[in-house]
């Protein structure tokens, strides 16, 4: 998408929400790519945990670079990224700016009781010229307050001055995928609070007149039939709420390569149930360009030969 820029800009900055308006920009078009992408310990420097993953290399990169350029993403929200300069490996500073979740600062400190950094990360890449407003992080999710989860980040973006769309994108805990699953495992416990955490968010928003969207990873196949917490998610209270997954009816086709420790080698696998969803209020819904969702897949022999991400990117567009 192309934005155009005025010749002459001169940035005010308005502390709204203990963050920053970001110069107000009017758009050539207003129709936007909005997308997710989990990249799986996107690090520049040697991640420092039991059991690594595979450090990438500079062709590594240029392959994710690639699949960016096909993403062209005017928005995209950014799960598992440690720090700018892993993220601008992809994509260039020059084009988007960055906002990462405040428990990236924040976790870079001298507690003994963080002895290893821990670079799982969320955002948004922003096209530069495309205005917002940062609001406060979903800082709730991280249940006990100790960094141990990630924040949601969220903002809203602007239309010719005025908030015409809040987004939050999200990164939830693992290991608690499907409704088969114990409802007594600790991850499925963790998990049911924080959706808990997020109906209460989703119902602020609904008291008010901005359309919203959540998306990123939920590591939840939210999309199957009867699934508790989607079902908590979108209770149709306050009363006209109604939510809408993108995901919903569709098949991931996307092949990753899940790196095998004890053989050290990788093994191709294909997850036809969607974790990463983009949601949208109905509001929002109406402003979804028909047909538009998409995800992103990558030819399975590239997959093979390069460490690339355990998820596929997905998108689709949005008229504000």
């Amino acid at each position: 998408m192309r934005w155009l820029l005025p010749i002459f800009l001169i940035c005010t900055w308005t502390v709204v929400n203990d963050s920053f308006a970001k110069p107000n920009v009017p758009p050539l078009t207003t129709t936007l790519t909005i997308a997710s992408w989990n990249l799986q310990w996107l690090a520049s420097d040697p991640i420092v945990i039991k059991n690594p993953p595979p450090q990438r290399t500079h062709a590594d990169y240029q392959q994710l670079a690639n699949i960016a350029i096909q993403l062209d993403a005017d928005i995209l929200a950014f799960q598992e990224v440690a720090d700018r300069q892993a993220i601008s490996k992809i994509l260039t500073n020059d084009e988007y700016v960055f906002e990462f979740s405040r428990r990236q600062r924040e976790s870079q400190h001298n507690d003994k009781r963080y002895a290893e950094p821990w670079p799982q990360f969320v955002g948004f890449a922003i096209r530069k010229g495309i205005s917002y407003v940062r609001n406060a992080d979903l800082q709730q999710l991280d249940l006990w307050g100790n960094k141990s989860l990630r924040y949601g980040v969220d903002i809203t973006l602007l239309n010719d001055g005025k908030p015409a769309l809040r987004l939050l994108t999200v990164h939830l805990k693992s290991g608690c995928y499907s409704q088969q699953q114990s409802t007594k495992k600790r991850a499925c416990r963790q998990l049911n609070r924080q959706f808990e955490i997020l109906e209460q968010w989703v119902d602020r928003r609904a008291a008010e007149p901005l359309p919203f969207m959540i998306l990123g990873d939920f590591n939840r196949r939210l999309t199957q039939p009867n699934d508790k917490m989607w079902q908590q998610l979108d209770d149709g209270r306050p009363t006209g709420l109604s939510l809408y997954a993108a995901t919903e009816g569709q098949k991931s086709q996307c092949r990753i390569k899940i790196h095998n420790k004890r053989k050290k080698h990788g093994q191709i696998r294909h997850y036809p149930n969607f974790i990463d969803h983009i949601v949208l209020d109905g509001r929002a819904k109406l402003k979804m360009v028909n047909n538009s969702f998409r995800e992103l897949t990558t030819d399975v022999e590239v997959v093979k030969a390069f460490n690339l991400s355990d998820h596929c990117p997905i998108a689709l567009s949005l008229n504000l």
